[in-house]
Formats: structure tokens, C-alpha cells, sequence
């Protein structure tokens, strides 16, 4: 037996050190914003904030809440930004209705607007944590953000994502542009700040910003180049993200840092009757690699 074991040993010193095991292959991760247009519940708001908000019959909630449940189904992303949502019930009602069994948690800070909207995150991803930006305030004394910048840190791999889920201010009124542009910078702070936090983190902005790309109210977030608009990369007759007025226009983003910009595996836009029915937005979905969890961590 002495023998036999002395044998195996100098077998092994023979062979050399065992090669060392190959290291796991990245994980893909698949994100979506999408402006779901007019997200309400059957409750009647009359005091601010959402005073102004629209009141739909039981039946043309379930209805909406399946149209974007559809659409959802089909793209089986691992976290969703939504916008106009009017209450952290009626996400949760989404997840566990028409997204039963997707395995997805609801958050939301109801904001300011008057119209009761707000910006919603859907995740199966674990939710480490979340940070509303609703305080902060506008040169004037106002609050800067009607509906939250959801600043949302997930788990799940090695690498840390973070998302930071927007809606500026709309073009409806002309003179908003000054204040889009106030929080496209704070939005791009928000966003860089998140990044230096923690250095390995993958940080993305993800939200209809209400103009087009180019404009001047979007330029203290796009300007300068650091940050990379992945939807720029599709053609416009596939990158369009919103449609009225017999215009197809680009208002929704996915935005990182163009260091990072090497992480982004997949861009699209999708469309489609089911889209069309639920929203006149199309949800932007982007897929990406991280770096996922070693059996050691």
C-alpha cells in the first residue's frame, strides 16, 4: 500500500500541477426602460400630488396592466425601468398578475407630479439597494424632480450594477427645456457618482428624457462624449422610441460610460402590434456581460 501510494505521488509530481480550472464565462444580463403611457389604477386622487391624475374602471386597469404584461413577457428582461406609473400597488399588481411567476420585486417612491406619474423598477435581480433623489431641489425653491430618479443597486454577479432610472421633464410646456437641462446634469452626476462609489460597478441611465438627441437641454449629460448613448447605434428607422402626432422620434436612453461601453452585448428597440396597443413608447432593451459570481464568493 506504502508502495502503491509513493507511485501515485511521484505519477502526480510527474504530470506536473493540475492546469488551473478555466475562469467562468460572463453572465448576460438584459435590461428594458420603457414609458408605459398612463398607468393608473381606479382610485381617484384629490389632493396633491396626483390630483390631475386619470381614473380608469376596474376592467381598463386589468386591461392595460395585460398590455404591458404581454409586451414584458416577450422581452424577459432581468430588471425594467418603467415610467408613468402611478403607485407602488398597482407595479406590484404587474408583478404579480400579469408577470406572475417571473419572479420579479416592485419599487417605487411616489414623487410630485401632478399627474400622480412616476418612474417604477422591476427586478428579479436582488435589490441591494435603492436611493430617491426626490429632496433635492431647484434653484427656484421647487423640488428638481416631479417623478423620483430611482437610483437602484442590484446584486446577482461579481460585478455590481447599478441603474438610475429617469423621466425629465416634458416638452409640453416650451419653456421646461432649462429645467430638462438642470437635471440632465444632475442626472449625468447621479450616474457618475454611482460609479465612483464603487470602481468595478457597471453603471446605466435608463429613461425617457423627453428630447432628442442633440438637443441643447440634453447636452450637460451628452455633450461632451464621456457618456456613450447606445441608441444611437441603431438606425432611426429602428431606433425611434416614441410615436405621435405622426412623428417617430428617440426620447427614451440607455446611457454608460463610454469606458464601459465594451459591456454592452446587445441595443434594440422593440416594436410590434402588442407595443403598440400598450404604449406609444417602445421599450429600449439592452443586454450586457458581467462578471458573475465565483463558487469562492
Amino acid at each position: 500500500m506504502l508502495r502503491a501510494t509513493a507511485a501515485s505521488l511521484l505519477l502526480l509530481l510527474a504530470c506536473g500541477p493540475a492546469p488551473a480550472a478555466p475562469p467562468p464565462p460572463t453572465r448576460s444580463v438584459r435590461l428594458v426602460t420603457w414609458n408605459v403611457h398612463d398607468l393608473f389604477d381606479e382610485a381617484d386622487r384629490t389632493a396633491p400630488p396626483g390630483e390631475a391624475d386619470a381614473v380608469l374602471g376596474p376592467a381598463e386597469v386589468e386591461a392595460k396592466l395585460e398590455r404591458v404584461g404581454a409586451v414584458l413577457r416577450r422581452l424577459d428582461a432581468d430588471a425594467v425601468v418603467l415610467q408613468e406609473v402611478e403607485n407602488l400597488a398597482l407595479l406590484e399588481r404587474l408583478a404579480r398578475g400579469p408577470l406572475a411567476g417571473r419572479g420579479y420585486r416592485a419599487a417605487l417612491a411616489e414623487g410630485h407630479d401632478p399627474r400622480g406619474i412616476d418612474v417604477g423598477v422591476l427586478t428579479r435581480l436582488p435589490l441591494l439597494e435603492y436611493r430617491s433623489h426626490l429632496d433635492e431641489r431647484d434653484p427656484d425653491g421647487g423640488f428638481l424632480w416631479a417623478r423620483d430618479l430611482a437610483e437602484v443597486r442590484l446584486g446577482g454577479a461579481a460585478q455590481a450594477l447599478v441603474l438610475v432610472g429617469a423621466h425629465l421633464v416634458s416638452r409640453l410646456d416650451p419653456a421646461s427645456g432649462a429645467r430638462r437641462a438642470r437635471q440632465a446634469a444632475r442626472a449625468r452626476e447621479v450616474l457618475l457618482a454611482a460609479a465612483e462609489r464603487d470602481p468595478g460597478a457597471l453603471a446605466v441611465l435608463l429613461g425617457d428624457l423627453n428630447d432628442l438627441p442633440g438637443s441643447w437641454a440634453l447636452a450637460p449629460l451628452l455633450g461632451d462624449g464621456a457618456i456613450a448613448d447606445l441608441g444611437a447605434a441603431l438606425a432611426p428607422a429602428e431606433g425611434f422610441t416614441w410615436v405621435g402626432g405622426g412623428a417617430e422620434e428617440r426620447l427614451d436612453y440607455a446611457l454608460v460610460r463610454r469606458s464601459q461601453a465594451a459591456s454592452v452585448a446587445a441595443v434594440a428597440v422593440a416594436g410590434g402590434p402588442e407595443v403598440a396597443a400598450a404604449s406609444d413608447h417602445r421599450p429600449l432593451v439592452v443586454d450586457l456581460w458581467l462578471d458573475p459570481l465565483r463558487p469562492d464568493r
